[in-house]
């Protein structure tokens, strides 16, 4: 026996999860554009530039020899700033797990990396949530068409609320490898939500339903 469809509308739990999920959503979107992700790495590889164009005609007219230590001594400074970088965020999520964030302030990358922790959990909430407590029933001015695209877009958006932090914390322990992976699952997500909020401003502005409403 199926379960019993809620009233209309959604009820205030689903609400609060609903706004909690938007303005963590919008709140990551501003701290990962604005974040800097890289000082400590762009000071080495600046570092290395400097003494690459000091040393590098002093070397040649030093000999061979001398050319073959500067050019050793600029690859390892290149390989020390590169593992800086993949060290980077893995020593943010380090500090987060260990609760020493907030011993030396928190950096943009780190409050990028709690907030991707919280939307992790509000998106497994919400499948647990999704699974046990029916929605209510569609809106009327929704047409066949619509519904389907609506229920495609909750399933799609349930998925990347999971997907998108993994990625980026596959992101942060493995490195640069798994970039293309965590700025895709972001698109994707960018595209569904954009989807999303579109056909309610259609039905809520444009065709005067109130479908907003049923959210508030």
């Amino acid at each position: 026996m199926s379960a019993p469809h809620a009233p209309q509308g959604y009820g205030t739990t689903a609400k609060v999860l609903h706004w909690l999920t938007v303005v963590a959503l919008l709140t990551q979107l501003v701290v990962g554009l604005t974040m800097d992700t890289g000082t400590a790495v762009d000071r080495a590889e600046q570092a290395v530039d400097r003494a690459e164009d000091r040393g590098e005609e002093a070397a040649e007219q030093q000999g061979e020899a001398a050319e073959e230590r500067f050019e050793a001594e600029i690859e390892r400074r290149e390989d020390a700033a590169d593992r800086l970088d993949d060290e980077a965020g893995s020593q943010e999520l380090r500090d987060v797990a260990s609760g020493s964030v907030l011993d030396d302030g928190v950096s943009g990358v780190e409050v990028h990396v709690l907030l991707g922790l919280g939307i992790f959990l509000l998106g497994v909430v919400r499948l647990v949530r999704r699974r046990v407590v029916a929605l209510p029933p569609w809106a009327e001015h929704l047409g066949p068409g619509q519904r389907r695209l609506e229920g495609l877009m909750e399933k799609a958006m349930l998925a990347l609320l999971l997907v998108v932090p993994a990625s980026g914390l596959l992101l942060a322990l493995a490195g640069e490898s798994f970039l293309v992976l965590h700025v895709g699952t972001q698109v994707v997500l960018g595209v569904v939500v954009a989807t999303h909020v579109g056909l309610v401003l259609w039905h809520t502005v444009v065709r005067r339903h109130g479908h907003l409403s049923r959210m508030l």
